[in-house]
């Protein structure tokens, strides 16, 4: 989750211009200065980012509520969380405006990323009733969903959202789906489907699907799986399959001791691998050939990966791997990014990516569970389900 990766500071080179100078022509780089500027370009390693705020504020320049969300959502693309939070914090403490809802899940999201679930809680528990609304109990379900331990918080806070009419988007089904993947429950599941149409929730049709099929691959539930797959196939229009969904369905089949349909499934996810993800997918599709015993289909799709050079030879490297294969999976050919990111889900538009070498179940843009989900980390938080 706090992988945050490193960065380097490029340093750029100013063009020596000739010494003509003309009057009125001279501006000072302070006047063209913005407040997302001067914080951005304090880097990762600065500890406080409150200062230059605090100078902004006494130079009187211009502070509205468009400009610091946005500050705070550009410091969560950056994966500065702790800055982010510094500056929600900020907000609050200088009276700069009165927070909104989506601002209070927006912060709940940073300080569990921050500081931890507790504080988390507290600083769940601090918040006006008045201004907990669906998109912050959206995000604390989000926090109690992608562990095990958390599964009683986790249904206490769904059955406060029953209980209040919160349930009116997908997200939150989508949480509680993943954490009874997680506990291997198949049959909650399946009640967390029917509280979902009984409800009448609004959805994308094909990405609820997705994620439906993604859970009972990861069980691995072969014929819950294929039952709820022939529905779709009947149902107009027709479902779009995701070519990770594919992925998942052929390792249930693998595990379920069905090469055929494995390869079957394999077959036609590769009809539907987009032209940006090819390179990747062709990776994992070619591996789990092998694993299937297609070793025609593995061979068609490493011409592919690694053709031929010009002197006829194909990369040493991989010639020596793909003939001591044997049909282990675990190889780590490709991961899919299971990071949280503060980023911005809207309605119905949260995915649930699976990871096809480590982990057969779905997750979201966290490490092994659901994100804060929803609208991006300022304005609309880094959770929320906005």
């Amino acid at each position: 989750m706090k992988c945050l990766g490193r960065y380097a500071i490029k340093n750029l080179l100013s063009r020596r211009l000739p010494s003509i100078r003309f009057a009125g022509t001279l501006t000072s780089p302070k006047l063209n200065e913005t407040l997302h500027s001067r914080i951005m370009a304090l880097g990762r390693e600065q500890k406080k980012v409150t200062p230059p705020l605090d100078e902004w504020l006494k130079r009187g320049k211009d502070l509205n509520p468009a400009v610091l969300r946005g500050l705070i959502n550009s410091l969560c693309e950056s994966q500065r969380f702790n800055h982010a939070l510094q500056v929600s914090e900020w907000i609050t403490k200088r009276g700069i405006f009165d927070l909104s809802t989506e601002d209070f899940a927006s912060r709940l999201c940073l300080v569990e990323i921050s500081t931890g679930l507790k504080e988390a809680e507290k600083f769940f528990k601090s918040i006006p009733e008045n201004m907990r609304d669906d998109s912050v109990h959206t995000t604390l379900l989000s926090l109690y969903t992608i562990s095990k331990k958390t599964r009683h918080e986790a249904e206490a806070t769904y059955q406060t959202m029953r209980v209040q009419n919160m349930l009116l988007k997908p997200y939150p089904y989508y949480s509680m789906i993943y954490l009874y993947v997680l506990l291997g429950e198949k049959n909650m599941i399946d009640e967390i489907l029917r509280q979902m149409k009984e409800n009448g929730v609004e959805h994308d049709k094909n990405l609820t699907a997705d994620n439906v099929l993604k859970a009972y691959a990861s069980l691995p539930d072969v014929e819950a799986m294929e039952m709820f797959l022939m529905g779709l196939e009947v149902e107009e229009p027709r479902f779009s399959l995701a070519w990770q969904t594919g992925i998942s369905i052929a390792k249930a089949y693998l595990k379920g001791g069905s090469s055929r349909k494995a390869v079957e499934m394999l077959r036609r996810t590769e009809l539907v691998v987009d032209t940006k993800s090819k390179d990747s997918a062709n990776k994992v599709l070619m591996m789990m050939y092998w694993d299937a015993g297609a070793k025609q289909d593995a061979s068609r799709l490493s011409r592919l990966i690694y053709p031929k050079s010009k002197k006829g030879k194909r990369m040493k490297a991989y010639d020596e791997k793909i003939e001591s294969y044997g049909g282990d999976s675990s190889d780590p050919i490709i991961f899919i990014d299971n990071r949280r990111d503060c980023g911005s889900v809207g309605d119905g538009d949260v995915d649930v990516d699976v990871d096809v070498d480590v982990d057969d179940g779905f997750s979201g843009s966290s490490d092994g569970g659901a994100s804060c989900g929803g609208g991006g980390c300022g304005g609309g938080g880094c959770g929320g389900g906005d």
